[in-house]
């Protein structure tokens, strides 16, 4: 079979390793990943092979010949520039915030959170739901399938001499996933909460008469100012005369919060997303005064919308709270016309995302610890 790495029988299951997107039977893949699964689609992993500098290796569990579960991995080093998901990063920044679990793990590592490094890093590089595709869903996978997966995920470790084997961001639903690692003695973390919040077909009114009151009134306020300060909010396709400005725009809000990151890796990371994802990729879009002032990169599979990459004009804004127009209010009452029923928010932000009425659930970070030829 083209492509493949490595076949390998255990019982009824057939286990393939592959080392690029290119050679992967699409359905069979995709055909495991739901509506709410964007970041582990074939599509997006593309994206991230593009962008990622690092070995990436896709596990596939067939029975019968048929597509059952998959994992994807990819060899996280020191050199790998998305420090955000990278476990060492992640580690540091949960015992900075007091995440439960976190300090006690800092303190079993003599050599620090970089001992870690370099790991095998699996289910999906994105910032946000670590998890094993299968064909009966995340929270229904059987055990024995995931148990397959994960042991192959560490065999690639021993192969790569690895530090470490690491889960990120792993919800809280996935009761098999958690299990299976915790039995395998993967040591654990809290490493934040993931947010969604649902559309209402009725739009924004509607969503505004579910808010409690006090938000209700904010929300309103919020819009009349945006509105009241001249501003054209539209939803537009990715072209590429505006990418640039978008990825300025992305690094005055990195820079906002001590990030620093390069134009170029912004502006690629757009234009690959656009390309890739085609109609399914769309910004919405804030001007005044003649130029860009804001943008929400949203990506689309089935009736999901992803909120992937944002910006805004800060010395131009002030104090206006064109944030929240663009990612919610008028996010919201868009999604709508376009029978948008989830948009996905990720992590971060979680006491601004909550009382503006997304769901959350709470993510951990597993790790096993190796040793150099562990």
């Amino acid at each position: 079979m083209a492509g493949v790495k490595e076949i390998m029988q255990s019982g009824e299951n057939t286990l393939l390793r592959w080392e690029r997107t290119a050679d992967i039977p699409a359905d069979g893949w995709d055909g495991l990943a739901s509506p709410d699964d964007l970041f582990l689609s074939l599509r997006w992993l593309r994206v991230v092979e593009e962008t990622a500098r690092t070995p990436m290796r896709y596990l596939y569990v067939q029975r019968g010949g048929e597509p059952v579960a998959a994992l994807t991995t990819a060899l996280a080093t020191a050199d790998v520039p998305w420090v955000s998901g990278r476990v060492d990063h992640l580690l540091d920044h949960c015992a900075a915030e007091g995440f439960d679990g976190a300090a006690d793990l800092q303190q079993r590592l003599g050599g620090g959170a970089s001992s870690l490094l370099p790991t095998v890093h699996c289910g999906g590089r994105h910032v946000g739901r670590t998890r094993v595709l299968h064909t009966a869903g995340p929270d229904k996978a059987p055990r024995a399938d995931v148990e397959l997966l994960v042991m192959e995920a560490e065999k690639l470790a021993a192969d790569t001499d690895s530090a470490s084997v690491s889960f990120p961001y792993v919800d809280e639903r996935d009761s098999t996933l958690v299990e299976v690692l915790r039995e395998r003695g993967y040591a654990s973390f809290t490493s934040g909460n993931y947010h969604w919040l649902s559309v209402p077909p009725a739009g924004f009114p509607a969503y505004a008469a579910a808010l409690p009151r006090k938000r209700r009134v904010s929300a309103l306020s919020e819009r009349s100012k945006v509105r009241a300060a001249g501003f054209e909010i539209t939803h537009e396709p990715v072209t590429p005369d505006i990418i640039d400005t978008l990825a300025d725009l992305e690094v005055q809000l990195l820079a906002k919060y001590e990030l620093e990151w390069p134009h170029e890796r912004s502006a690629a990371a757009i234009g690959t997303a656009a390309a890739r994802f085609g109609d399914d990729a769309s910004v919405l879009l804030a001007r005044a005064d003649g130029a860009l002032r804001g943008f929400a990169l949203m990506l689309r599979r089935g009736d999901q919308w992803y909120a992937r990459q944002c910006g805004f004009d800060y010395g131009y804004l002030g104090k206006l709270p064109l944030y929240y127009e663009l990612l919610y209010y008028f996010a919201v009452e868009r999604a709508a016309e376009l029978s948008v029923a989830t948009i996905q928010y990720g992590m971060g932000s979680d006491t601004a995302k909550r009382s503006r009425g997304c769901t959350s659930t709470r993510l951990s970070c597993h790790v096993l610890l190796l040793g150099r030829r562990g």
